[in-house]
């Protein structure tokens, strides 16, 4: 055989191995170049939680920070500033048929005493022996006054027990106004024994905060 043969011969049988090899490099080339194109494109866990992060960051950024509004300031008091369980001043006693004057044209006096027998009316009252008493209110001052706030209260003995006041049916405590120059009268009825009547004394305060007035005596 001839040299020219041989290589004829080698030449057939080495072409279509080289094109396999071609065809196979071709293919893992591709595969190679999308690997890389897939690992360039795809970040990684520690980029994804950063991006995430910077995410949170970026929706909450922009919203107000909240706030929480302080407490409104003490108001400075306006009104008296001393004890308000601090009771009212007391004037000199009088005698308890006599005109006892607060010092503004305010005259009360004890228009009368009665000694009866109360009537129980209402929870917590108990008939029994009481005394009636009716209060004269004399407007003295340039201005109608309200005897709405009026008070009246009665002790007996040295120590100035407080008596029980009675809802009696005969009981017409002061309400309305009193203009310049007149009088108004109230009744009221308080639960005393007939044995502590020797010294009874009568407290009345025409409106809240004015002077008490003071009467002493012998009732019934």
């Amino acid at each position: 055989m001839s040299r020219w043969s041989r290589r004829s011969e080698h030449v057939g049988e080495s072409a279509p191995r080289r094109r396999r090899q071609l065809v196979i490099g071709a293919a893992v080339l591709v595969a190679l170049l999308a690997l890389v194109a897939l690992l360039v494109t795809r970040p990684g866990n520690g980029d994804g939680a950063a991006a995430a992060d910077e995410s949170r960051a970026a929706s909450t950024s922009g919203a107000p920070e909240a706030s929480i509004a302080p407490p409104p300031p003490t108001p400075t008091p306006t009104g008296p500033t001393e004890d308000v369980d601090e009771p009212p001043p007391s004037l000199p006693e009088v005698a308890i048929d006599a005109p006892a004057a607060v010092g503004n044209g305010i005259v009360a006096t004890i228009a009368s005493v009665e000694a009866i027998e109360g009537t129980a009316v209402g929870p917590g009252n108990i008939a029994g022996p009481a005394l009636r008493l009716t209060v004269r209110i004399e407007n003295g001052t340039s201005e109608a006054v309200s005897l709405d706030g009026v008070a009246v209260n009665l002790t007996h003995g040295a120590e100035r027990t407080p008596a029980s006041p009675l809802d009696d049916p005969s009981r017409r405590p002061f309400t309305g106004m009193v203009d310049p120059g007149r009088s108004g009268e109230g009744v009221y009825v308080f639960s005393v024994p007939t044995d502590v009547r020797d010294l009874v004394t009568v407290e009345v305060g025409y409106q809240a905060g004015a002077p008490l007035l003071l009467f002493t005596g012998r009732a019934g």
